[in-house]
């Protein structure tokens, strides 16, 4: 065995792939795709291009396609040359191209994913003579609509520079993606927006219908999520495991926004307090089925299914861009689950966001409430019922 593909299977091995130099050629798009998204991509895939095998090319080649910065691509495309060098059959690696819809503008479109609340960026840039960009910004949200638009002409040094310092500022990461699907989205958001005004004539910040002559003068496509050809829809099959692994999602940071907001968690709250500090005496089993029933109302009033299956699947989209495959199909079977039926209480992701959510946010109010209350002599009934001391028999002088 050369050194270096001992070196590989080390590697394989640190990274929880128990294999040997044979079983090595076996993994599977399914083992690897996780561990591609993960900080250790590069490692991985120098091992894979030693000891890998036809699965590995194929995940290789997707990660490669997709929006990955100049040196894990580097990487990724060496360890491919390699499987091709070892006879490694290796997909052919042709980047998608922008869908444009035949005599429509030359357009580019970029989308990130949502925020907690909501809200995501939607760009739409038309080259014009000179050098120079006009470029259209949005922040549409869902349910609620287009919240603001705007028009300004830039070069194309200054969008890259403002992209990148959207991501290095705020961790928002704008992927390309097909203009006309994002066109017709800023249109849904712009229709949804005037129909919630009270005003009779649109908003100018909001207002996209008066400034799309200056980009398109085709009429939009039926707004849709844009989706992603690197990560295909989960069958049947395998849509129940993708969503029992749905919780994992909480640790990207494209979801570190979404937990829930202290003001429209207080009712809960509220409510879960006023069960633990009840003078009613309940059985565990009791105080279970109380607390269980207002979680389920917390997850459908704070995580309304609908509504987050279309955040999800906006999301998903820009997992799957930025080579997280895996994270990206996750998301869909999330999404689909939720558009089947599925109430946000079944859905491991959501019910993490909720049961962590409100029991972070109930610590922290207990915890300040023992600040108020520290040397009290008023006691509510559940301490009164803990307290060591409020039990203590009295004693009378003889």
């Amino acid at each position: 065995m050369s050194a270096r593909r001992d070196a590989a299977l080390t590697t394989l091995r640190r990274l929880g792939l128990e294999v040997d130099g044979a079983a090595a050629a076996d993994l599977s798009e399914a083992q690897l795709d996780p561990l591609l998204d993960g900080p250790d991509a590069a490692g991985l895939a120098e091992a894979l291009g030693e000891v890998g095998g036809a699965g590995a090319a194929r995940a290789l080649a997707r990660r490669a396609t997709g929006d990955v910065q100049g040196a894990l691509r580097r990487t990724l495309r060496r360890a491919l040359f390699r499987l091709q060098q070892r006879g490694v059959p290796v997909p052919a690696q042709e980047a998608q191209p922008l869908r444009v819809p035949v005599g429509g503008p030359e357009l580019e479109g970029l989308v990130s994913a949502f925020e907690g609340n909501g809200d995501r960026l939607i760009w739409l840039a038309k080259p014009r003579a000179g050098g120079a960009t006009l470029l259209v910004a949005a922040e549409v949200n869902e349910p609620d609509g287009l919240r603001d638009v705007r028009l300004a002409e830039v070069t194309r040094k200054d969008l890259r520079a403002l992209r990148d310092r959207l991501q290095k500022q705020s961790g928002l990461r704008l992927v390309p993606a097909p203009w006309d699907v994002l066109d017709a989205l800023i249109v849904e958001g712009h229709e949804r927006a005037a129909t919630g005004s009270a005003s009779a004539s649109p908003d100018r910040s909001r207002d996209y219908l008066r400034l799309r002559p200056e980009l398109v003068h085709l009429p939009p496509i039926p707004p849709t999520e844009p989706r992603s050809p690197l990560a295909a829809p989960p069958s049947d099959d395998e849509r129940p495991l993708l969503v029992a692994g749905s919780g994992d999602l909480l640790t990207l940071p494209e979801l570190r926004t979404w937990w829930p907001r202290p003001d429209a968690a207080a009712p809960f709250v509220k409510e879960i307090s006023a069960l633990r500090e009840s003078p009613i005496v309940l059985n565990r089993m009791q105080q279970e089925d109380r607390l269980q029933a207002v979680l389920v109302r917390a997850a459908s009033a704070l995580y309304p299914p609908l509504v987050v299956a279309r955040r999800l699947e906006g999301t998903a989209y820009v997992l799957a861009e930025t080579g997280r495959v895996a994270a990206a199909r996750s998301a869909l079977a999330a999404a689909g689950a939720l558009r089947a039926g599925a109430g946000a209480d079944e859905v491991p992701l959501l019910r993490a966001l909720v049961h962590q959510g409100l029991g972070t946010i109930l610590a922290s109010e207990e915890t300040q409430r023992q600040e108020e209350r520290r040397g009290s002599l008023v006691l509510t009934p559940s301490e009164a019922l803990t307290d060591p001391a409020s039990s203590r028999r009295g004693h009378t002088r003889g």
